[in-house]
């Protein structure tokens, strides 16, 4: 299951976000996008994207495209 399949409210464990790129990725990590950390859907924009995703006390908004590419889990 990726983050951008959860519903509003739902929390996972992160399992793998090694398909993001890069540069992206390493920002991630520094948020604390850790494999097993906790992270919950907060909102989705009216459009679909960006969705907003809580992690590690941080609130950040995310890509759709980039939310395809973290492997969560239940």
């Amino acid at each position: 299951m990726t983050l951008s399949e959860l519903k509003i409210g739902q929390t996972a464990n992160i399992v793998n976000i090694n398909a993001i790129e890069p540069v992206m990725r390493k920002k991630l990590l520094n948020l604390g996008f850790l494999p097993k950390a906790q992270i919950q859907l907060l909102r989705v924009a009216p459009m679909g994207d960006p969705i907003a995703i809580r992690c590690a006390n941080s609130s950040i908004a995310l890509r759709k495209s980039i939310a395809n590419q973290i492997i969560v889990e239940r």
